[in-house]
């Protein structure tokens, strides 16, 4: 983390209509979840879309600042190629998910997992349904904590914008049974 800035954890921005319409899409699939806790990461396009999601089924949702996206400092907005063209050498170690690789003035990838840990080991405590709502980076590393990959791994996976992913947990482990579905967006 840079020092004397607290993280940003990306750029606020709004959903857009697209974005709205894809929110909306979830509540079907929400629903048919039944009692289920509903958790949001506090950036203005994840809590909208919790809100959306969840306010036809008259359920509410708690904002966790764990589920965030991770700080990319600098680097917030810039395509993989700017990032690579500016900083090679930088690139090249988060390409080797070193622990102690860090964004430009953003946050450390070791920070990044132990905040993503954290949430998956609550998720765990609780023994219940738990929808979590939030970004691809955060989505994908939790994949790898519930499945016990190494979370360097976490670009082997798909997560598309309003998709859902489902790991079923025994235990303090999970199988993968729904991954990046998007059938519930199929009626455009």
């Amino acid at each position: 983390m840079a020092e004397g800035r607290p993280l940003s954890y990306g750029r606020e921005t709004p959903l857009s209509a697209l974005g709205r319409w894809q929110a909306k899409c979830l509540s079907g699939p929400l629903a048919g979840l039944g009692k289920t806790l509903v958790y949001a990461s506090p950036l203005a396009r994840a809590a909208e879309t919790a809100r959306i999601a969840t306010e036809s089924l008259g359920i509410g949702f708690e904002v966790d600042p764990c589920l965030c996206e991770i700080d990319f400092g600098q680097w917030e907005g810039l395509s993989f190629e700017e990032m690579a063209g500016r900083d090679p050498d930088r690139v090249k170690d988060w390409e080797r998910f070193a622990p102690d690789f860090a964004f430009p003035g953003g946050e450390r990838l070791g920070d990044f997992v132990d905040r993503v840990g954290n949430i998956a080991r609550r998720v765990i405590a609780l023994q219940r349904p738990v929808t979590l709502i939030s970004h691809g980076g955060v989505i994908r590393t939790l994949i790898c904590l519930f499945l016990g990959l190494d979370p360097r791994h976490y670009l082997m996976f798909g997560a598309d914008c309003a998709s859902i992913s489902q790991v079923d947990l025994f235990g303090e482990r999970g199988v993968l049974v729904r991954l990046n579905d998007t059938c519930h967006l199929d009626d455009r």
